[in-house]
């Protein structure tokens, strides 16, 4: 049974919330056609130390998608109007070649997910939680333009492909970048009943375009950020870290997930290293003579420090089925699929972490000032000087559990109730440590 699910190529497509209620089928099976959506409906409060995070409720998602299958040939289309606002999610073509005993293989063009963390490519109406964990938000790539290739059988995973950093070319300075990315699983045991998967995903990003020029050089730039795992209240102020004259970045993280009739755990660990660029021959020129001149080039760039960062993140998460017939798993994409049986209840926990703070040992912050300064000397106070310039980042620092309760009427309506203790560090909200949280979210797809 497993075999024959796996191989079919009739089954490999998208990563659809439910089966669709509105399809049509030709009475030679070559044409399927189907229409569907989703909507999220979100109640959140929140209590934090000092800065407010805004409690109340919102429609979080709402989407219409549609899916077209002729031959071997998959057509997928999916726009979203969470929140009131128009936004492209997936859109691609796929093509399955003939499958074999040997397993499964298939080419994908378009806009879609970036093969990446298990988190990231499951859909959130599959989803466990009500949010992927500020790693995955943070660190792992979205969708994005590219074309990829995908093998699966029994046991091996492969997917791979090249993307473009900006989806309608929208940098404001620059050219456009580039990523490529894959995740790459191995299965020792995976049968209909349990499942037990390792892998690892890799992704190496260039960075071409900026926002601005710095004395007539463009500033390359990358942003890293992350709500509070919560969409009602989504800002992320807490958690934020902007990178100028990011030039590459590389990802690795690897993965590990089991399943069985009545319990999942799922594991991930993102390590980032972004190197940064500059001309610094132009801009030592540029300063030559004026209030900021330098006599030599090593001199300047002493004074204006540039070293590589470093960020990581990470996550656990437990689910135990009291009620339901049993979890399942996505061969095609290598996924725990979501509850959705009739009169389904489970009780799910996290715990989950993300570092968005690499400070130079030695260096300060002073708070009247707001920016980092060094400590030259060693003796715990900061010399306020124009240079050396700091090198230290912080975007903060979060700590996360997470405990749920999610009961489902059937596979196409389920509600969702979960509490969250944050504790965050950041040096930019001092007062800020303890956050609590809420929520209630009804959720349906057809």
């Amino acid at each position: 049974m497993l075999v024959a699910a796996m191989f079919s190529t009739t089954a490999v497509k998208a990563q659809e919330d439910v089966n669709p209620l509105l399809k049509y089928i030709s009475k030679d099976e070559t044409v399927k056609a189907s229409i569907g959506g989703r909507m999220y409906a979100d109640l959140a409060y929140y209590h934090s130390d000092w800065t407010p995070m805004k409690s109340g409720a919102a429609i979080t998602d709402a989407r219409i998608h549609a899916a077209l299958t002729y031959g071997k040939f998959y057509f997928y289309a999916d726009f979203g109007f969470g929140k009131g606002e128009f936004s492209q999610k997936n859109l691609f073509a796929q093509y399955t070649f003939k499958a074999t005993e040997y397993g499964v293989h298939s080419v994908k063009v378009g806009y879609y997910n970036e093969p990446s963390s298990m988190s990231a490519m499951t859909s959130t109406y599959n989803y466990h939680f009500f949010a992927r964990p500020f790693a995955v938000q943070a660190l792992a790539p979205g969708r994005a333009l590219g074309a990829t290739y995908r093998f699966f059988n029994k046991r091996f995973f492969f997917d791979q492909g090249v993307f473009a950093q900006f989806k309608y070319n929208e940098q404001e300075e620059g050219n456009q970048g580039v990523s490529v990315s894959g995740r790459w699983l191995y299965k020792p045991i995976n049968e209909l009943h349990s499942t037990l998967q390792v892998g690892i995903s890799a992704r190496y990003q260039h960075f071409s375009g900026g926002t601005e020029y710095a004395e007539g050089v463009l500033q390359t730039s990358v942003n890293y950020s992350s709500n509070m795992q919560s969409y009602v209240d989504e800002d992320v102020t807490f958690l934020d870290l902007d990178l100028p004259w990011a030039r590459n970045a590389f990802s690795i993280t690897p993965e590990v997930l089991y399943r069985s009739d009545r319990f999942f755990t799922r594991a991930e660990y993102i390590w980032t290293r972004v190197w940064k660029d500059r001309d610094d021959q132009r801009l030592f020129e540029q300063n030559l003579g004026g209030q900021q001149s330098w006599q030599t080039l090593p001199s300047w760039q002493g004074g204006n420090k540039l070293r590589p960062t470093l960020l990581n993140g990470g996550y656990i998460e437990l689910g135990y089925l009291i009620c339901g017939r049993a979890y399942t798993y996505d061969q095609e994409y290598g996924l725990l699929k979501g509850m959705g049986d009739k009169n389904g209840l489970e009780v799910v926990a996290r715990y989950s972490y993300l570092d968005l703070s690499d400070i130079t040992k030695g260096d300060r912050f002073i708070y009247g000032n707001n920016k980092f300064y060094p400590d030259s000397d060693g003796d715990g106070v900061a010399e306020i000087v124009d240079y050396p310039r700091w090198s230290s980042v912080d975007g903060g620092k979060a700590h996360a559990v997470t405990v749920g309760l999610n009961y489902s009427f059937n596979q196409y309506i389920k509600v969702m109730g979960e509490y969250q203790y944050t504790n965050l560090e950041n040096v930019y909200f001092p007062d800020d440590k303890n956050f609590h949280q809420l929520q209630l979210r009804v959720a349906f797809a057809f």
